[in-house]
């Protein structure tokens, strides 16, 4: 083993309450873990509270890579937005030798291939937080699963960071990187990518992720930024595939409501932690391009915002067409039975032939100005609206 430990925390983009209270999540074959309270250490003048979870024990029994030693797995789940998962490992090689492309490449397989491994038990770690009731007032996109339906995150919407911990690390950032101030003991050596000088044994485990706080923080910003991304581009395929679905306004924009309000949480990191990691922080947010996503987003989800108001315009307009033909209908029909009242009451004493010839005259009346009705009212409902139509 190396003198390097290699930090890959991955941030899982989440809108929920905590109960704190919960002592215990069992996992259906695989044991149970037990929450314990943290904070966020570098926060310097009002206490973050977390939840800490050691799934190492479990994460060594269901994952194995090949020449990748899983020293620990840790999940923190923030008060709003997000869970990290950071996942502490060595390797064989000497990365000393790698230059900072070389260890972003390495970094990239191997976190290609523990998501892969992991996915399936990370699912089930999250699902049953959410069953046993650590998780609760889930929100999650309209247009998808509904909450209590929820099994995963859309993997696209994880973004991680990968962190190399060593004594007096000498590798050479690269060239396009800006030179930003930064608190000490950290290096960017590309987007996403960090050198820190600091003590790797893997005891430290908790002063590490301490350490990593203000990049780990940009990195979940963007999280939230992009899984509100990807669930504003669902609601537009199914809006412009004609799709019927989960789709409305008010529950869209309570999602919207969560997104904000914990991206802004988070975001309060810039004045809530201590001078060294806020320096760290705001350079992390600009290399990665945190204030670029956070427009596009904004745009995206205003558009997306103004579609589902168009949609909830073009279904009540649909429901007042089809509310117009049953009352039109029920009109005809009343006005039917009247005529066959007044035919009763004026022609009592006429034959059965009489009678049944009336009854059937009235009936075809009435439906054929029923016919006429329905169709005049559909042609008006469709009369101005340009493409194919269809009912909500």
């Amino acid at each position: 083993m190396t003198d390097v430990l290699h930090v890959q925390t991955r941030a899982y983009p989440l809108h929920y309450a905590l109960d704190r209270t919960v002592e215990r999540v069992v996992l259906p074959g695989r044991g149970e873990f037990h929450p314990v309270p943290g904070t966020l250490a570098s926060v310097a003048y009002n206490s973050e509270e977390t939840l800490e979870v050691d799934l190492t024990d479990i994460v060594r029994a269901a994952v194995s890579l090949p020449e990748v030693t899983i020293v620990s797995c840790r999940i923190r789940i923030l008060a709003a937005g997000a869970v990290f998962v950071a996942y502490a490992l060595r390797h064989p090689t000497d990365l000393r030798k790698c230059d900072a492309h070389e260890l972003a490449a390495l970094d990239a397989t191997i976190n290609r291939k523990l998501r892969e491994a992991d996915r399936a038990l990370l699912g089930e770690v999250l699902a049953g937080a959410k069953q046993s009731g650590l998780l609760t007032h889930l929100v999650v996109p309209p247009g998808g699963a509904q909450a209590s339906d929820w099994t995963e995150v859309d993997p696209r919407a994880v973004r991680y960071n990968c962190h190399f911990i060593a004594r007096e690390p000498a590798w050479e950032p690269d060239r396009r990187v800006p030179n930003l101030v930064l608190g000490p003991h950290c290096q960017i050596l590309l987007p996403y990518t960090y050198a820190w000088d600091g003590d790797p044994s893997p005891e430290r485990i908790d002063d590490i992720l301490t350490m990593l706080e203000p990049a780990d923080i940009a990195v979940a910003q963007q999280s939230v930024l992009v899984g509100a991304s990807v669930g504003g581009l669902r609601i537009l395929t199914e809006l412009s595939r004609a799709t019927l679905g989960r789709l409305e306004g008010p529950e869209f924009r309570r999602f919207l409501d969560s997104v904000w309000a914990d991206y802004h949480r988070l975001d309060a990191y810039r004045v809530e932690s201590g001078q060294d990691d806020r320096a760290t922080y705001i350079a992390a947010r600009e290399t990665i391009g945190l204030d670029g996503t956070h427009d596009r987003a904004e745009k995206l989800l205003t558009h997306v915002n103004a579609s589902l108001l168009a949609e909830s315009s073009l279904r009540s307009t649909q429901l007042d067409g089809r509310l117009n033909r049953v009352a039109a209908a029920l009109t005809v029909v009343a006005s039917a039975a009247f005529l066959l009242d007044i035919a009763a009451f004026l022609l009592p004493d006429v034959s059965g032939q009489t009678r049944a010839v009336t009854v059937s005259g009235v009936t075809l009346l009435a439906a054929g100005l029923l016919g006429v009705t329905i169709f005049w009212s559909r042609k008006r409902d469709s009369d101005g609206r340009p493409g194919p139509q269809r009912e909500a």
